[in-house]
């Protein structure tokens, strides 16, 4: 088996093996908000572990996270029909830490990065659950994300050329950034024909997958900043969720933005 079809055979048991997550969450509710902080979480334990033996990493993250958590609380408490006073406070706290950045490194500043992106995550996930259709628009962004990861592999390995950025990814090439953003309507675009939707709106997937190769790259960029093959282990010479993932890092909360300024119909 070629390196391509290994690769490709990976990502498609990857999602059939989401594929019933995937279901759950198209149909909402609380259920689908608590599986979508959990994989929020996940993601962030893997960061967290990655940073093992980098001290000031890790404290980061530690801080970074207990600043971020109260953040998802009070928003959920929100939709719960609570009053989320801590927000405020929250908020404030955050903005604190973010001034903390000038005195790291390059190395802790893509760690500060990836976290303050995963609060970031959780706290759009936490908004677009709280739309209507919201579910269903999570699981269109969450295939658009794959679908641009693989195609942008293939593509890539098929086509090769010019790499993208070898000093933070050198096994990534404009073709198949291209290729993946090519093929990032493809869901939006079958959802809006079988819905009776306006077609036209799955262009609106494209810049979905431009930033989902961004946050790709951030993604790299933290691993190699760290020596890092991969941050996670959940598939065994694969990688974990956040390394397959990544995408969503910058994707869903622009789906979300795009849902809320109405974009999307």
């Amino acid at each position: 088996m070629s390196m391509v079809q290994k690769e490709t055979a990976i990502r498609l048991i990857t999602a059939f093996i989401l594929l019933p997550l995937l279901v759950v969450i198209w149909f909402g509710g609380m259920t689908a908000l608590m599986l979508s902080l959990i994989f929020v979480l996940f993601m962030s334990g893997e960061l967290a572990l990655s940073a093992r033996g980098h001290r000031l990493d890790l404290t980061t993250l530690i801080i970074t996270a207990a600043i971020a958590m109260p953040l998802m609380l009070s928003l959920t408490a929100r939709h719960m029909g609570f009053d989320p006073a801590a927000l405020y406070m929250a908020g404030t706290l955050m903005a604190i830490a973010i001034v903390f950045i000038g005195l790291f490194s390059f190395r802790h500043i893509s760690g500060l990065v990836m976290m303050i992106l995963l609060t970031v995550l959780g706290l759009s996930l936490i908004e677009l659950l709280g739309l209507d259709d919201g579910g269903v628009w999570l699981v269109l962004g969450l295939v658009t994300i794959a679908c641009v990861d693989t195609m942008g592999f293939v593509v890539g390995r098929r086509i090769g050329g010019v790499k993208l950025w070898p000093a933070i990814s050198p096994a990534k090439t404009w073709s198949g950034a291209i290729g993946g953003i090519v093929f990032s309507p493809l869901a939006f675009l079958i959802y809006l024909i079988l819905s009776g939707g306006d077609v036209v709106l799955a262009l609106l997937a494209l810049p979905l997958g431009v930033v989902a190769i961004a946050g790709d790259l951030i993604e790299s960029w933290y691993k190699r900043s760290h020596s890092l093959k991969d941050i996670g282990r959940l598939l065994p010479g694969h990688g974990g969720l956040l390394d397959r993932f990544d995408g969503s890092l910058l994707a869903l909360p622009l789906l979300y933005l795009m849902l809320d300024k109405g974009w999307l119909g």
